[in-house]
């Protein structure tokens, strides 16, 4: 970033803030009337809508919605710089996520784009008075680039047409500025760095779309949460606004977005949304005119709740629970980003691995593995190539693993090449929050639901991205492949006092390998709190000394009525062959995939696993309770559930019955899975509490006869 504002500042004269005189002039138009509100302007009264989402975003622009919290406000704003949030309803949905957003935030909207600062467009909680008991507000204010000290802040280019608009009878010509922070001595101040479109005619902000960065001489602008080592992180903002009553351009959509990567962590980044929508203005305006604004150090912010059991009954939302989210990609601001996530720029080398299990690992195959991950970004060198490797050593295995891979993008296509050696899991129809090494739990409690194999991979893929990542992506690869069947090596974890379970048989022999997948909304997939329908299709086929096809398909689906939820997943699959490899079986059984039966209790060559939820909020105890510190729960929001687990395998051939039986092949006489001999199912009905954050309730088989068994967990399905 510093270097592109250096080459910036060499391309003009060394005084100079404007790109020619007659931006110059625009700029000082557009500072005069956007200093104050129009003087007829007095105040306004709004609804606004917002929706605050804690999202995962993984390497492939894919985002999981770990939880939303969707607020209904009337708000009023007045010239002197007072405004007043009101909130009215609440509610959300998590799985799993321990806290409420309001933990950190105390405002989540910016009520108008005049004045000499401007906000984040959210106001962060600061450290509690220990004389009053009261949080305060941790509020970012950024110089406004119409302030009438700019020119010691910014440099203005652009100034081109960008769009026409039509609103009644008027036609609004928009055109476009570009803002850049000047570098400069520290100060308390962040700046925007970014776009802004104005209304030529009455030179009046139409929207502004960039980041907010703080200035420095020694390191110049950075982002603004970029001060931890190993962390980048940003945040963005999209501000846009609508004209009311053919005269004043108020706020209609508002989006902040941090966005988070921590190195020792992977590649994939922790996303805070905000997104808030206006609607139904009430202007007070006046031909009389009235003071002006005060500064925005004096301005005055306050955010109440309405009586509980106002909040409770709202139920005029206007938009269904999570749509909010969903609508928006973290990738929506890419063209923005910092210097490391950007595509183009300098050869990159970055030594962020993709996945945190690419850095150190546990299970009982291999110990401890130990590893390191580099990625080379050829980005304007080469636009679209990477290169990577990662190389580790398993301690008690004493192996060394690792490979190296290269892709190609070109528009929606990536072309790919990889070869490695690694340890996959064997486990079937695994959900995306579920890991793929035993990890903490067979670190410390000698649980390690998953079996391996050591596989070897030589692949060419070409991959097509359906529009966008959100919409779907087709994967093809080719190449050749060697398994060789693993052992456990260690009896128990550092901490558990229960033995290992033995690691499952693998046929061993080399193949050719044929690879396709497709996901269309990859984002929904039942575990997760986004709404929507999502799909997924897996055919893979192996021909050499190990020979077999498999096919699989899930489908997810997830809605929500008002205080009504609907969830389903189902998974399917089939695998034929003369010889099956016993790693290409089915298996189903266990918590993951089938609670109330052991782990893989049923094999087979074929299988299908359905996950059904149903639940219904109360409306009762919906709004947000601190607890202590700046620590803030989601509404404790009670709720009546339940779920339905159902699983089936078949064998049903002579090569499928062979292969189950060499599954615990020289550890156990008798087979240590069989087929289910029809539908296996459980059901389970009980409470959930802050919004499907946790539930409690009883559980079991309805197959055949058993008792009802307590179960809990967090996450709403059962």
């Amino acid at each position: 970033m510093l270097s592109l504002l250096l080459i910036a500042q060499l391309a003009l004269p060394a005084d100079t803030v404007y790109a020619s005189a007659a931006l110059r002039d625009l700029v000082g138009r557009a500072a005069m009337q956007n200093h104050v509100p129009p003087p007829a302007f007095r105040r306004y009264d709004a609804h606004v809508e917002t929706e605050l989402s804690l999202i995962i975003r993984d390497t492939l622009g894919r985002e999981g919605v770990a939880q939303t919290e969707q607020l209904a406000s009337s708000v009023r704003w007045a010239r002197s710089g007072d405004y007043d949030m009101h909130v009215v309803g609440y509610r959300s949905q998590g799985v799993g996520v321990p806290y409420s957003t309001l933990s950190f935030l105390r405002g989540w909207t910016e009520p108008s784009l005049y004045g000499e600062r401007v906000r984040l467009g959210a106001e962060f909680v600061g450290n509690r008075d220990s004389s009053t008991s009261k949080a305060s507000r941790d509020t970012i204010i950024a110089v406004h680039p119409f302030a009438s000290d700019r020119d010691g802040y910014y440099r203005f280019s652009g100034g081109d047409t960008v769009t026409v608009l039509r609103s009644g009878p008027r036609v609004i010509t928009v055109v476009r500025l570009h803002v850049v922070p000047r570098l400069r001595d520290s100060t308390r101040f962040a700046a925007f760095e970014g776009e802004i479109d104005l209304d030529a005619e009455r030179q009046q902000i139409v929207r502004m779309r960039g980041q907010f960065v703080m200035l420095g001489r020694a390191r110049g602008p950075r982002p603004l949460m970029s001060r931890i080592p190993a962390m980048v992180g940003v945040a963005f903002v999209e501000f846009v606004n609508t004209e009311v009553q053919g005269r004043y351009w108020l706020p209609a959509f508002q989006r902040t977005e941090l966005q988070t990567q921590f190195a020792l962590l992977g590649r994939s980044r922790a996303v805070m949304r905000i997104v808030s929508r206006f609607s139904d203005y009430a202007v007070d305006d006046t031909s009389r005119a009235v003071a002006a604004t005060r500064g925005a150090h004096s301005e005055r912010r306050s955010t109440t709740w309405a009586p509980s059991d106002s909040v409770n009954r709202f139920r005029d939302w206007q938009e269904e629970l999570g749509m909010a989210t969903t609508a928006a990609s973290a990738d929506d601001f890419e063209d923005i980003a910092p210097d490391a996530w950007r595509s183009t720029g300098g050869i990159q080398l970055d030594f962020t691995p993709a996945r945190m299990e690419n850095l150190v690992r546990y299970d009982r195959v291999q110990g401890w593995y130990t590893g390191v991950e580099s990625t080379v970004r050829m980005r304007s060198v080469v636009p679209g190539l990477t290169l990577g490797a990662t190389a580790g050593w398993a301690w008690t295995e004493k192996t060394v693993r690792g490979g190296a891979h290269a892709l190609l993008q070109r528009g929606n296509w990536i072309y790919g090449a990889r070869a490695e050696r690694i340890l996959p899991s064997t486990n079937d129809f695994v959900r995306a929050v579920d890991g793929d090494n035993g990890g903490v739990s067979a670190l410390l409690g000698s649980v390690d639901d998953h079996d391996y194999v050591d596989r070897r991979l030589a692949l060419a893929s070409l991959t097509h991205i359906l529009g966008t990542v959100d919409a779907g992506i087709a994967t093809l690869q080719l190449g050749v492949g060697q398994d060789r069947t693993e052992i456990a090596r260690l009896n128990r974890g550092i901490l558990g006092s229960t033995p290992f379970r033995p690691n499952r048989i693998a046929a061993e022999g080399s193949f050719g390998l044929g690879l396709l997948d497709v996901e269309l909304h990859p984002n929904v997939t039942g575990d997760f709190v986004a709404p929507g329908v999502g799909a997924k299709v897996h055919a893979e086929a192996g021909r050499g000394a190990l020979h077999w096809d498999r096919a699989e398909v899930s489908l997810s689906a997830q809605r929500y009525w008002g205080p009504l939820m609907l969830s389903a997943h189902g998974d399917g699959g089939v695998v034929t062959g003369d010889s099956i490899p016993p790693q290409k079986l089915f298996e189903i059984g266990g918590v993951e995939t089938l609670p109330g039966y052991d782990y893989k209790e049923f094999a087979g060559d074929r299988a299908a696993l359905f996950r059904g939820y149903a639940s219904y909020t109360l409306p009762v105890w919906r709004v947000p309770r601190r607890m202590f510190g700046n620590l803030v729960l989601p509404g404790l929001a009670p709720g009546f559930a339940v779920g339905v687990s159902g699983g089936w395998t078949e064998i049903s051939s002579y090569a499928a019955r062979r292969s189950v039986m060499e599954l615990g092949a020289g550890w156990s006489a008798a087979p240590v899975s069989h087929a289910t001999g029809g539908a296996r199912a459980t059901v389970s009905a009980g409470l959930t509490l802050f919004g499907g954050n946790l539930h409690a309730g009883l559980g079991r088989a309805v197959d055949h006869p058993s008792r009802w068994r307590f179960v809990a967990g967090f996450g709403p399905p059962f």
